[in-house]
């Protein structure tokens, strides 16, 4: 089965960003210096050090600027990315090209070669200008289409249309943004894009339902080039694909290397495991088969008050229009139920 796979896969490593859900974009320096020289050992060609244009009071990876990624990953010896929230330019009154150079100030092409625009699917058009000013200051522009699998076939269709009228993408990722997808889907969606489009396909997988490591493997079958993976899994609600798991099997690693990667996510992300929780779970699970955004999760569990049957009964509770959006007024209500 694996033989399908294609020699050139390349790894994404987005701790530092997705993990930023749970942290609040804030990690120690000791586990970043031994992150980045744990990374240069291994078969990742790229790593997301976190978001841009947020404030900072969202924490110091929130808000990466050139002279930031040059004090925390000076020894990076991989390429390095930022990603932006197309809704944070697309919601702004100044016109596009101002709005991106105001989102990435204190960006220039360099030690970060490349920014990814996180969009959902239904803004995929509005997203040309924002690709087109990216990629007329010299970064390179991977786009990533966020909860496609809700999209209905006609959807995809539009996006597929969508995406080849913008020329100045060159990675388009499709990211399961639920942890709704079965490898089926994966592989169905993967190869419709990959076999109709220019720029390479990768995938950005979450494990609510437990299967980020076989949608991510299955993804690379179908014609992903690029796929994610965070150490120990960590990102957003569920989690990601975790890179101890997804290097072993994609690549050729060195017995000695996988034991240095095993002990890193040991040493510094099995606490963060347990002080924060993620992983899938009957509630996260419950979440990625209804298309519920993950945090609502997330919050819900935080300080460990409701049970996930409890969880499960308050997101039973959420309107069809309210489960693909997140909103912290939405949270509060939740908790505040009785529900027998």
């Amino acid at each position: 089965m694996l033989s399908a796979i294609p020699d050139e896969v390349n790894f994404l490593d987005c701790t530092l960003r997705d993990g930023g859900y749970y942290t609040g974009w804030d990690f120690a320096p000791e586990l970043v210096s031994d992150y980045v020289a744990t990374i240069n050992t291994l078969p990742v060609r790229m790593v997301e050090l976190g978001l841009a244009g947020k404030p900072e009071s969202h924490g110091y990876f929130a808000s990466v600027t050139s002279s930031k990624a040059e004090e925390v990953a000076a020894g990076l010896l991989v390429k390095a990315c930022v990603m932006i929230d197309a809704k944070d330019v697309l919601a702004s009154e100044l016109p596009t090209p101002l709005a991106v150079i105001r989102l990435t100030e204190g960006l220039l092409p360099g030690r970060i070669t490349t920014v990814r625009v996180a969009a959902h699917y239904s803004n995929l058009a509005a997203c040309q200008n924002i690709c087109a000013e990216l990629s007329h200051r010299g970064f390179r522009v991977f786009l990533n289409l966020m909860q496609l699998d809700a999209a209905t076939a006609a959807e995809v269709e539009t996006c597929l249309e969508e995406v080849k009228q913008i020329d100045t993408i060159d990675v388009l990722y499709i990211a399961d943004s639920f942890g709704s997808m079965k490898p089926n889907r994966v592989q169905e969606l993967i190869g419709r894009f990959a076999g109709r489009l220019e720029p390479d396909i990768g995938f950005h997988g979450h494990d609510n339902r437990g299967y980020a490591l076989v949608n991510s493997v299955a993804a690379a079958m179908a014609g992903a080039t690029w796929i994610d993976c965070t150490m120990g899994g960590m990102g957003r609600g569920a989690g990601n694909t975790a890179s101890e798991q997804l290097l072993p099997i994609l690549t050729r690693l060195e017995t000695s290397k996988e034991r240095a990667l095993l002990e890193h996510v040991l040493r510094h992300f099995d606490p963060l495991r347990k002080r924060y929780g993620w992983g899938s779970s009957a509630a996260y699970q419950f979440a990625g088969s209804n298309f519920i955004h993950p945090s609502y999760v997330q919050k819900l569990r935080e300080g460990g008050a409701l049970s996930d049957a409890a969880i499960i009964r308050r997101l039973s509770e959420l309107r069809a229009d309210e489960r693909m959006s997140f909103a912290d007024e939405k949270v509060s209500a939740l908790m505040a139920q009785d529900i027998a």
